[in-house]
């Protein structure tokens, strides 16, 4: 499997086109993910061998935020891509992850609901802390 990101659910064309361009600069293969096929295999999207097609078809409503999987990336090239994506203003992604032996045989809609819960929390997580530090500046 070569070093690639899938890309699901990109509605805006410049966050699109800055991750692309930073993909292309690193060498990194992008796939965009079809709606259609958000019910198939993460692993067989991101082409790992032995991991094949479900067959189903997605027809349901799209999840409502971006998703982004880096498969078979080093981490020192995730590293490096965030960080370009960050130094070039690229819209931060709040819903990526990197293909795991645990998330492989997910699909789009598993994978963005998991990621979702662990947003939701971080972002609880943050406001609790924010208010007990104004509370203590109080």
């Amino acid at each position: 499997m070569r070093e690639s990101i899938l890309l699901m659910n990109f509605k805006d064309k410049k966050q699109l086109k800055g991750i692309q361009m930073t993909a292309f600069l690193l060498k990194l293969k992008i796939r965009m993910v079809e709606e259609k096929d958000f019910l198939q295999p993460l692993g067989y999207l991101a082409g790992v061998e032995g991991i094949e097609p479900s067959g189903e078809v997605f027809e349901g409503p799209a999840p409502a935020h971006e998703i982004l999987v880096f498969a078979g990336v080093s981490d020192a090239k995730l590293q490096r891509m965030l960080a370009e994506m960050r130094r070039n203003g690229i819209k931060k992604v709040d819903h990526k992850a990197v293909l795991t032996p645990t998330n492989v045989h997910w699909n789009t809609i598993q994978l963005y609901e998991e990621l979702d819960k662990e947003h939701q929390a971080l972002q609880k997580g943050q406001k609790a802390h924010e208010s007990g530090s104004a509370e203590a500046d109080a």
